[in-house]
């Protein structure tokens, strides 16, 4: 079954959150995300932070807003550094000051399937990388053994009824410190495919 947007927007409590269906690790998913005027006003005329996994750990690194010596980063980060696109940092007298941020606010990633176990290990597919729901047409007689499941992994369960979704278990919240540049990352690939189709759209309107 395709996903309701509706349904989706309903999952985070927001009308401005918008949806993106995209395939990560091999699993298709929907993900909730906000807009961030300020990053994508950042990122205008085609600007991208490309896949490699360091540059975003490197960012991470650096508070956002502050300037910092470079020498107070790790040899590894300093290798890294020339990597970082000019217009996600600033460099002066040996300090550097971090401008980029994630371009989204990645809400929910959300899973599908006919049955809870199937949509489950999709969901734990992903790892922690955003907070996770996964949708089922029905639980059967495994009701209690699905939301422990769900609850024990930190993900979210909801059922498809007539009228929406039933949310039975809620996501964790909130992304652990070692799967932060992970979130950064796909926070930037949904932000791109929002941009590309919402281009697309615009094009076909003309």
């Amino acid at each position: 079954m395709e996903p309701d947007p509706r349904h989706m927007r309903a999952l985070v409590g927001s009308e401005d959150a918008r949806t993106v269906d995209l395939s990560v690790r091999g699993v298709p998913l929907t993900a909730v995300h906000r807009p961030v005027a300020e990053q994508a006003r950042l990122r205008s005329g085609g600007r991208a932070l490309g896949s490699r996994l360091g540059v975003y750990q490197v960012l991470q690194a650096l508070p956002l807003g502050s300037w910092v010596p470079v020498y107070s980063l790790s040899e590894r980060e300093q290798v890294i550094l020339p990597a970082l696109p000019a217009w996600t940092r600033m460099r002066r007298n040996g300090r550097i000051l971090r401008l980029a941020d994630t371009p989204v606010r990645l809400d929910l990633l959300v899973t599908q399937g006919e049955k809870w176990l199937d949509a489950l290990d999709r969901a734990c597919v992903l790892g922690a990388v955003a907070p996770r729901m996964a949708v089922c047409d029905s639980l059967g007689e495994d009701r209690d053994r699905a939301c422990w499941e769900a609850d024990y992994y930190g993900v979210g369960l909801a059922v498809r009824h007539a009228s929406g979704l039933r949310v039975l278990v809620r996501p964790r919240q909130g992304v652990p410190e070692p799967a932060a540049a992970l979130h950064w990352r796909l926070a930037e690939r949904v932000h791109r495919i929002a941009e590309e189709r919402g281009s697309q759209s615009s094009e076909s309107a003309q």
